[in-house]
C-alpha cells in the first residue's frame, strides 16, 4: 500500500465516541422516543432520509442554538483521535469529515483536531432559534462528496482512504481507493472494507497508512 494522500472519516462512532450527534440532541431535549418512530419509518421504506431528517428537526424547532451546542459539545473524541490526526498531518495527509451527523459537532471536531474539511448536515437558526435544516449529506451521498473533494485536490481515487462504521458509509467506501471499517455497526459494511478494526482506538489505522506518502 502506498500513494495515499487523503483520509476521509465518518464522524459519529469514528472520530467521536457515542451513539451519534442526532441521538445526543434527542436525548438532551427528550425527543428520542419520537425520533425512533421516524427511524423505523425510514428503514421500512415509508419515508426518505431527507424526510426523516426534517421530521427529527421539526421536533427541535424553537430551541436555542446554545442548548443544542451544549448537548453536542459533551460528545467526547474517540480514543486516539488527537494522535491519529496529528500524525497524519505530520505525514502530509489531508483529512476530511464526511458525516450524516450535525455540522455543529463536525466543526468543533475539525477545529479541535485541525482537519481540512468538514461536511455534515447544517441546522438552520433564526434569532438564535432552530428553524430548519440544510440537508447536505443524505444516506447515499457521502461518495459524491468525497468525489468532489478528490477533484478539488486534483488527486486520484487510489490516493484516498475512507474510515467508517455504518451502511451509509458504503458509498464513501466505494468512492475511495482503500477502506477501513472501524468498529462496524452493521456486517453489510464488511463486504466493502479492505481492513476491519474492532477496537476503540483510532491510532490502529496508522500502521495501515504509514507509508502512504
Amino acid at each position: 500500500m502506498s500513494g495515499f494522500s487523503l483520509v476521509a472519516f465518518d464522524l459519529d462512532g469514528v472520530l467521536v465516541d457515542g451513539t451519534g450527534s442526532w441521538s445526543d440532541v434527542h436525548k438532551a431535549l427528550g425527543t428520542d422516543k419520537l425520533s425512533r418512530n421516524h427511524g423505523r419509518d425510514f428503514y421500512n421504506g415509508k419515508i426518505t432520509f431527507d424526510e426523516w431528517a426534517r421530521k427529527d428537526t421539526d421536533l427541535w424547532k424553537g430551541v436555542d442554538f446554545d442548548r443544542i451546542r451544549e448537548a453536542l459539545y459533551k460528545t467526547k473524541l474517540m480514543n486516539g483521535a488527537q494522535e491519529t490526526i496529528s500524525t497524519l498531518r505530520e505525514w502530509g495527509y489531508r483529512t476530511a469529515i464526511i458525516s450524516g451527523g450535525l455540522q455543529i459537532l463536525a466543526d468543533r471536531v475539525r477545529e479541535d483536531l485541525g482537519i481540512d474539511y468538514a461536511i455534515a448536515n447544517r441546522l438552520l437558526f433564526k434569532d438564535n432559534k432552530l428553524c430548519g435544516i440544510d440537508q447536505r449529506v443524505d444516506f447515499k451521498g457521502k461518495g459524491r462528496i468525497l468525489e468532489r473533494i478528490i477533484k478539488e485536490n486534483r488527486i486520484e481515487r487510489d490516493e484516498t482512504v475512507a474510515v467508517g462504521d455504518y451502511i451509509n458509509d458504503i458509498p464513501l467506501f466505494e468512492a475511495a481507493g482503500y477502506s477501513i471499517a472501524f468498529n462496524p455497526k452493521d456486517d453489510r459494511l464488511l463486504a466493502y472494507a479492505d481492513e476491519v478494526i474492532m477496537e476503540k482506538d483510532l491510532t490502529m489505522i496508522l500502521p495501515l497508512l504509514k507509508d502512504g506518502r
